[in-house]
């Protein structure tokens, strides 16, 4: 669509630089200037060409009526429609190629104001009668880029589905206050949006502050809980392993492990096959020779002392040194 108008804009440029030279003086000249312009197939804008002073001179109450009339002509062009051009007076005739200009430039003004846009209301703001004529103008408009659109012809009423429209239009200025407005009020809109949309951001970045600062707290207190257990834990083991190591002690030769079950026995006490049997009590100390180990049971006591269930003598295998 950007294309369409840049092609536009250079199909004018030819009749702003003939509006700007010299030679632009007569009215006559300016009026076929004017012909040509709107005639040209390429030209859908006209503001440039309106705003030259040649142009502009036409205002000049001396201008004969007959030739002031195509100023007015030259602004339906820019921004009027095909019903401005039939409700206006006194405007000059249009050639064939003006008559297609103008509808297809009122055919851009009806497919952004007109919804749904139907056969029975084009055809009447165009003036054509048969709907294979506005179905032939509405093919050039495609083919032209100048919309991009569907025909449906079978619907009920039939209508023209427009889905795009070239900025082809000029800006009247009358409507440039109501633009105007209609932005400043947009503006408006979006500012209050944009300042709903910071507070909530302040909002959400309180509120994560808030929340990582209850996480953070919690995580202290879990620390600090998690030493003080810790430190519990310590004091007790200090307080056990103290009497575990004097209960040690105190079962030294004559009375082994505090809670232990099993008590160690030299070869080299007992006879000198390396064979021997033995009860269930004696200090299990010797020399540096082999030794083995003796299952007394769950019935044993601290200090050797010969008490508890009865206890079968075993034979240990045992070398002396």
């Amino acid at each position: 669509m950007d294309q369409i108008h840049t092609r536009a804009l250079e199909a004018l440029q030819p009749f702003i630089h003939l509006a700007t030279s010299n030679s632009a003086t007569s009215p006559r000249f300016i009026t076929n200037l004017i012909t040509n312009a709107t005639s040209h197939p390429n030209t859908y804008v006209f503001a440039e060409l309106l705003t030259t002073p040649t142009i502009q001179s036409l205002r000049d109450p001396s201008t004969p009526p007959e030739y002031a009339s195509y100023l007015t002509l030259l602004e339906i062009f820019a921004w009027g429609t095909w019903q401005d051009y039939q409700s206006t007076p006194n405007l000059p005739p249009l050639n064939d190629a003006q008559t297609l200009k103008l509808r297809l430039l009122s055919l851009l003004s009806l497919s952004t104001t007109t919804k749904p846009l139907t056969y029975n209301s084009l055809m009447t703001a165009l003036s054509i009668t048969q709907p294979s004529d506005l179905e032939s103008l509405v093919t050039k408009a495609i083919y032209a880029s100048l919309i991009t659109a569907r025909l449906s012809p079978a619907s009920t009423p039939p209508t023209v589905n427009v889905t795009s429209v070239a900025p082809l239009r000029d800006v009247k200025p009358e409507s440039l206050g109501k633009m105007i407005d209609i932005l400043t009020a947009w503006e408006t809109r979006c500012g209050d949006v944009i300042g709903d949309i910071e507070a909530e951001i302040v909002r959400i970045k309180t509120e994560s502050a808030r929340r990582r600062a209850e996480e953070r707290e919690k995580e202290v207190l879990f620390e600090k809980a998690l030493a003080g257990w810790g430190a519990k834990m310590e004091e007790k083991k200090v307080v056990g392993g103290g009497g575990g190591a004097a209960g040690w002690q105190q079962g030294g030769r004559g009375g082994g492990v505090i809670g232990g079950n099993k008590r160690e026995f030299a070869a080299d006490e007992f006879d000198d096959d390396g064979y021997w049997e033995y009860g269930l009590e004696g200090d299990g100390i010797g020399g540096g020779g082999s030794r083995m180990d003796i299952d007394d049971g769950a019935g044993a006591r601290l200090g050797g002392a010969a008490s508890g269930p009865a206890r079968h003598p075993k034979r240990v295998l045992g070398k002396k040194s």
